[in-house]
């Protein structure tokens, strides 16, 4: 804590904000991220205004302070002014704005403040307030009164008014039946102009200004990045369309808008029309249609004047002809520039590089475009296997109607298959432009960070020369996350032919894997991704062991211990409904196995693959039931018991078999049996409870972790446990989920075999902690 801040408690809080002057108020928790950050510049602030109290409540320890003032989120700051609320916002703010706002709240007056309060409840009230033309209604949507004329037809025409809840006046405006039509102006709180412009039929048209004011105001203006030194914007629209913006200090002069600097010299050969881009740095001109897409020919520029790009725009596509510089980005150091064809944003036809005196250095035929729904469809893509001949008869095939992206990709699938890698780097070398290394990199993440989840894309950055082995290696992702794992494991495998020091890839390729239920080569990979990366080995290893356990019978392994009170002594359902219930899982794990055995040969062992449970079954699956009851506090309950097995992926088939089978051993348990048969007796364990508290205080162990991180768990100091080899504690955020669903119906379990009033476990009210 600064020297300069308060800590606040209930006990303090109102002498603190009841005194005369500024008093800031910052609500914070320890765990908050953003609060963390704001809090040095919170502290610096302090530091450089000693007239005001800066004081700080800590959310987790006055959490009845937190709810007087209903904080939803943090940081939130309150302001107050001679013992008056004069300001609330939440968000941290950077220092320029705090800075602001001090030098703000120093100038409000109270008094007003105070009335605007009142208003604000006279507004609530449904009474327009002191100012508000007293015939003026409330507009929901808007949050504000208004007032004027209408038409015949009961459209808004001629001049209105409008006020916010506090009854300042915020918009006057014209309007033409129905459709503002004139002149225009917003005010600020109190009484400033803070925009003005012009409305032609509904559009605005002209200059449009926003102006700063140093007063509080809930009008906007230094949003999105613009610099607090900025006192003026005009925007200037053509029926709607913007065709510039300017902005201005407070002494008339043009600056940038992130810095609030003077606007730079323009250098020459930049048209006058060209923009500076602050983010980039960068001279641009940019030609808008209608709908505010690119059109025409847009062209950019370095700050010192130099052309770095230019492309022709048909609607917002990258379409006609396109050049750049391109200084230090191929394998021949004399390309500078770069010039070609695109079409619907993608490279094709003959592209040159050239150098410093345009001469040609070479030439790349990039053949036709392929775009996004035929590239989706390609059979390129296909799970089916091939052969590598059948692979490299399609790429040439391709190859031959100028369809270089499918060629590419086909022969990807071929080096895969017999793991010959040559034909793959001799395509690549005649198809694509060459890139140095670096820039290679540079290209493929770029397009695998913005469009990693479009099928055309990088298709086209592996022609314009991007990192192949990146690219090949977001196929795979793709099309694992496609449910087509074999396909994906081909083209990660092509990439680690293509790269083979990148190890890094054995971790996407570990997860291709267990998504085709190859547990024992994921280990392998972890195995092999150890000596580089041992936490993401780790990682892959122990999601491994969570996705595919053993199916024996587990309470045999694990001795119930529980620290609840109120422990349960014994179950309260029927034999009966117990067998009932039993039947329910068996069909469950029934449907799950045999959806799995359809995605293996007839006759793979897979050692992790759900015991047959037929026995259980002496007259077939049973039916799953999906319905609503009425419970006895006359609440409406939901039962699903079904289970749509062809929506899921093998990962998410194996996690409902394992959190089935876990619930229904545990209920075999409870019934005195130690293997898999329908029970003879309801002849619980003596440490029955044990099992069940269990469950419940596992379950609120896995969600406290998922979702606090284990900050409850620490503050309650809850006993913690092992999950596959794993504490608890410290398993992987991305893996918690697994665990809770595997005590999620356990508990459901147990919760319905205690109370004979629930019908069954899959109720949707048996599953919170």
């Amino acid at each position: 804590m600064s020297e300069h801040t308060v800590e606040l408690t209930a006990e303090t809080f109102e002498q603190a904000t009841g005194k005369p002057g500024v008093v800031l108020v910052d609500f914070w928790a320890e765990w908050c991220g953003p609060c963390r950050a704001f809090a040095p510049v919170y502290d610096a602030v302090a530091s450089t205004n000693p007239d005001v109290i800066f004081g700080k409540v800590d959310t987790e320890a006055q959490q009845e302070l937190a709810g007087q003032f209903d904080v939803q989120s943090i940081p939130t700051l309150v302001a107050f002014k001679d013992g008056i609320v004069v300001h609330r916002s939440s968000g941290a703010l950077p220092r320029a704005r705090l800075e602001s706002l001090v030098q703000s709240l120093r100038k409000i007056d109270a008094a007003a403040a105070s009335r605007a309060e009142e208003n604000k409840k006279l507004t609530e009230q449904g009474v327009p307030p002191p100012g508000v033309h007293p015939k003026a209604g409330w507009e929901e949507d808007d949050q504000e009164w208004c007032h004027g004329g209408h038409d015949e037809a009961g459209e808004k025409h001629g001049p209105w008014k409008y006020w916010r809840a506090d009854g300042t006046l915020c918009n006057e405006c014209v309007f033409e039946h129905g459709k503002p039509h004139g002149p225009f102006k917003r005010f600020h709180e109190n009484g400033e102009v803070s925009q003005d412009g012009q409305f032609v039929n509904g559009q605005l048209h002209g200059p449009r200004t926003w102006y700063a004011t140093d007063s509080l105001t809930t009008e906007r203006m230094h949003e999105n990045g613009i610099s607090d030194k900025v006192r003026k914007t005009v925007m200037v629209h053509d029926h709607g369309r913007v065709v510039g913006v300017e902005h201005f200090d407070g002494e008339g002069r043009r600056v940038a808008p992130g810095t609030g600097e003077p606007y730079p010299d323009r250098p020459p050969g930049v048209p006058p029309e060209a923009e500076l881009r602050e983010d980039a740095d960068q001279w641009a001109l940019v030609n808008l249609d209608a709908a505010g897409e690119r059109h025409g020919l847009t062209r950019f520029w370095l700050r010192n004047g130099d052309l770095l790009w230019e492309a022709e725009y048909v609607h917002g596509s990258r379409t006609g002809r396109y050049r750049s510089l391109a200084e230090d980005e191929y394998a021949d150091p004399r390309v500078v520039f770069d010039e070609g064809q695109c079409e619907d944003d993608q490279a094709c036809g003959v592209w040159s590089l050239l150098d410093r005196q345009r001469k040609v250095v070479l030439t790349r035929d990039l053949g036709v475009v392929q775009g996004e729904e035929e590239l989706r469809r390609s059979p390129v893509f296909t799970n089916l296997p091939r052969t590598a001949a059948e692979w490299r008869q399609l790429a040439d095939e391709r190859g031959a109607e100028k369809k270089y992206r499918e060629a590419v990709l086909a022969q990807a699938r071929a080096a895969a298959c017999d793991q010959q890698v040559a034909p793959l780097r001799e395509l690549l070398a005649w198809v694509t432009l060459p890139r140095n290394p670096e820039n290679a990199e540079q290209v493929a993440g770029q397009t695998l960070q913005g469009a990693g989840q479009a099928w055309a894309p990088m298709a086209d950055t592996l022609l314009r020369g991007g990192d192949a082995g990146m690219l090949l290696r977001g196929y795979a992702v793709l099309l694992d996350q496609s449910d087509r794992p074999r396909a994906a494991l081909d083209f990660l495998n092509a990439a680690l032919l293509l790269e083979p020091g990148r190890t890094a890839y054995l971790f996407t390729r570990g997860l291709i894997l267990l998504n085709l239920g190859l547990d024992e080569h994921a280990l392998k990979d972890a195995e092999a991704l150890a000596t580089v990366e041992p936490k993401t080995a780790g990682f892959l290893a122990t999601y491994t062991r969570c996705l595919f356990p053993r199916f024996d019978f587990w309470p045999a392994n694990e001795k119930p211990h529980s620290t609840y009170d109120g422990l349960p002594e014994a179950p309260a359902q029927e034999l009966t409904a117990i067998h009932r219930i039993v039947q329910k899982y068996a069909t469950r794990l029934h449907l799950v196995r045999s959806a799995l055995l359809k995605r293996f040969k007839p006759g793979a062992a897979l050692a992790w693959m759900p015991p047959d449970v037929s026995s259980l079954l002496p007259g077939g699956p049973v039916e799953l039931s999906a319905e609503e009851l009425e419970s006895e506090d006359e609440e409406t309950v939901s039962i699903d018991e079904t289970l749509s097995v062809d929506a899921l992926g093998l990962p998410d088939l194996v996690r409902v078999a394992r959190a089935d089978w876990n619930a229904l051993t545990w209920l075999l348990w409870s019934c005195g049996e130690r293997s898999v048969v329908m029970p003879r007796a309801v002849a619980p364990p003596k440490d029955f409870g044990h099992a069940a508290g269990m469950a419940s205080q596992r379950l609120w162990r896995s969600r406290d972790r998922r979702v606090t991180g284990g900050r409850g768990a620490k503050m309650s100091n809850s006993p913690g446990f092992v999950f596959e080899g794993v504490d608890i504690d410290e398993l992987h955020p991305n893996l918690v989920g697994i665990a809770e669903q595997h005590y999620a119906e356990m508990q459901a379990m147990f919760h319905w075999l205690i109370d004979a009033s629930n019908v069954s476990p899959w109720q949707d009210n048996l599953r919170g902690s």
